[in-house]
């Protein structure tokens, strides 16, 4: 029997380049504390002198009123909104040419805090793939599986209810593949 040296894996270039996108501020773990303190005493005050004037009020600019995000909780809850802002901020889409622009700096503090929150919360949630919702067949499963299963295409479906539509353009996901009475019947 022939034995091999334990080689220990090494990064590899795609994860080493991966690393070095992600900030410096995101690659170290922070405490939910003190990205809560950053929120209040830093960001929350950029957001509210260059951000509010369009994002608040009766019809915010993108739908996205910044006024009920007010602590760390609440900007976790809607994490890819604020995924958006950051790579409009990185941009300099936002705010427009046309308004009072935020120093470099207080820009880069944004778009770094939520990249921080963003890869803490990855970093805590690491290997939990969320809510994983049972799915039935799709119409056009079902029929390839009792063809598969027969050998004669009758194609059963026919007198199925249509499958709805999902937003993503997805026809086998469990979020639209849900099962109505009508079908159960």
């Amino acid at each position: 029997m022939l034995h091999r040296p334990i080689h220990h894996s090494r990064p590899t270039l795609g994860a080493l380049l991966l690393l070095a996108a992600i900030p410096a501020t995101a690659q170290q773990q922070v405490s939910d504390a003190e990205l809560e303190r950053k929120f209040t005493q830093s960001v929350r005050p950029v957001l509210t002198r260059y951000c509010l004037g369009c994002h608040s009020g009766n019809s915010p600019a993108a739908q996205f009123d910044l006024r009920p995000y007010t602590t760390l909780q609440s900007v976790l809850a809607d994490h890819s909104r604020w995924h958006l802002a950051a790579e409009k901020m990185a941009a300099k889409e936002m705010p427009p040419k046309q308004v009072p622009q935020p120093p470099d700096a207080s820009r880069q503090l944004i778009i770094d805090w939520i990249e921080t929150v963003r890869a803490n919360e990855a970093r805590k949630n690491a290997g939990d793939p969320g809510v994983v919702l049972a799915r039935r067949l799709s119409n056009s499963e079902y029929n390839y599986t009792i063809r598969d299963l027969t050998g004669v295409d009758i194609r059963p479906t026919r007198e199925f209810p249509v499958d709805p539509a999902n937003p993503a353009g997805f026809d086998n996901s469990g979020e639209s593949l849900s099962m109505s009475p009508a079908l159960l019947q």
